[in-house]
């Protein structure tokens, strides 16, 4: 007689869906550790920009000072860490929903207090990995100022900016633009501005608030002893430094661009399309600035010559053109901003010298210029399929019946409604205006009590050998 084997028994109910949220449970941590290794690996590279800006900074100037200018890019990424932990980052981002549209409150953010330490939870990075990402970015924002009053800022004077603008002047920025509450972020459904600002990862809110404080304190220091007497004398000291500073500075904006995502966890098709966009646009930058040096005449900025610097500068310009707009714009676009972010560069380098501002490293061309142009060009080039501003629930999405018209494209793109073109103007201006203003009245200051400025002799001796203890190549002779 055979026998038949029952059927293996039906798992209860109960059960079921007990493994089922486990599972669910198990694929929500992994997603979590996912996103928090995609922002300490992406932290991690924006952080080594800073040996980019050292060592370009240090192949741009005279021998004689390069001790003195790698000492401040070092301090710019100790102070501004304890800067940003005490206050920096309580300004710039509140966890409270409905907080102040102008700053941060911070009373769960300053020195970290009230932050989850577990991961990478929140859309906006409020979390203990999210403090470090930003940190890189609060570090690079400073940094850009060092190159623009090289050889002749004291330490004392900077040490006080470097906290000023990663303490107050910065962090305001970033939570007006990238903070849910602020009132020109393209995240907030009640955005004062038009649509709210579009802008990625920075172009206005990194780097043309470097930018612009270092042409006010440029303007405000004055320039080197002799400088437009025999500007040859001036010329940088090290090629091979400033091909190396801008390759890393290349390498960190990897993690600048597509790290702006915040989490890679369904943001993987955004991550790799700001990868491309920023590649194609610092080529482009970098391949037009060769051409517009070696074609122009002399008497519009040209030299004649396959210039490396300016070479260098032109591309850096293409990956700050392409900043605030990596993530909105197609790949033909990315390569149209960078070309016209040689241009923007090279017109700003040109009107810096007929000034008479001295900017050694070109921080204000590269930063400030090409970083306002960044921001106008999401106005321009942001497809509607990737837009995200206005927010869902803005007032300026909604037709006259209600219905949801989505976010707007740029003004030269189909879907467009030109509010987020009027917006990519006004905010940028918005954003000089506080910049420059805070900025002058403590630079104003700082040279007002005497502290902003070296003596001419140890200017003419080298700060290496006046403040260092020797040049940083004890073996040659100075330059």
């Amino acid at each position: 007689m055979t026998s038949t084997a029952a059927p293996p028994s039906t798992p209860p109910v109960a059960a079921l869906f007990a493994r089922i949220a486990a599972l669910e449970a198990d694929v929500a941590t992994k997603a979590q550790e996912n996103n928090t290794f995609f922002l300490l690996w992406a932290g991690a590279i924006v952080f080594l920009m800073q040996a980019g800006f050292a060592t370009l900074s240090a192949g741009s100037i005279r021998q004689k000072n390069v001790k003195n200018i790698l000492l401040k890019n070092l301090l710019d990424a100790c102070m501004g860490a304890i800067t940003w932990y005490f206050i920096g980052y309580g300004f710039a981002y509140d966890n409270n929903d409905g907080a102040n549209g102008f700053i941060g409150r911070g009373s769960d953010t300053f020195a970290l207090s009230g932050l989850d330490d577990t991961g990478a939870t929140h859309a906006h990075g409020n979390d203990w990995i999210g403090w470090f990402f930003q940190f890189a970015f609060a570090a690079a924002a400073a940094t850009i100022f060092s190159g623009a009053v090289a050889e002749r800022c004291a330490l004392a004077a900077y040490l006080i900016y470097t906290c000023f603008i990663t303490g107050f002047i910065y962090p305001v920025v970033v939570h007006w633009v990238w903070d849910a509450n602020g009132w020109l972020s393209a995240f907030n459904a009640e955005a004062s501005v038009l649509t709210g600002c579009i802008d990625f990862a920075g172009s206005g809110v990194v780097h043309m608030t470097g930018g612009w404080a270092a042409l006010v304190g440029a303007k405000i220091l004055g320039p080197r002893v002799g400088r437009w007497d025999n500007p040859a004398a001036f010329e940088g000291h090290s090629t091979p430094l400033i091909i190396i500073g801008t390759f890393l500075l290349w390498f960190g904006w990897y993690g600048f661009n597509p790290g702006s995502t915040l989490m890679i966890h369904g943001y993987g098709r955004d991550t790799a399309r700001a990868c491309v966009t920023t590649t194609l646009s610092a080529a482009a930058g970098g391949v037009t600035g060769l051409f517009i040096k070696k074609l122009l005449p002399e008497k519009m900025g040209g030299s004649h010559i396959w210039d490396v610097g300016h070479t260098c500068n032109s591309l850096l310009g293409g990956l700050v053109g392409i900043t605030a707009g990596c993530s909105v714009t197609t790949a033909n676009h990315a390569i149209l901003i960078g070309f016209i972010s040689a241009w923007v560069y090279h017109l700003a380098s040109c009107t810096m010298r007929k000034l008479k501002i001295d900017d050694p490293l070109d921080a204000f061309a590269v930063h400030g210029a090409c970083g306002f142009w960044g921001v106008v060009a999401v106005g321009l080039f942001a497809v509607q399929e990737y837009s995200y501003a206005p927010a869902a629930g803005h007032s300026m999405r909604l037709a006259s019946d209600g219905s949801d018209l989505g976010a707007d494209a740029g003004l030269l793109m189909p879907g467009t409604r030109g509010s987020l073109f009027a917006t990519q103007l006004i905010v940028p201006l918005i954003e000089i205006a506080w910049v420059t203003s805070l900025s002058a009245i403590l630079f104003g200051v700082l040279k007002a009590v005497g502290i902003f400025r070296i003596s001419i002799e140890e200017e003419a001796a080298g700060l290496d050998v006046s403040k260092h203890g020797g040049t940083a190549y004890p073996d040659d002779a100075q330059k």
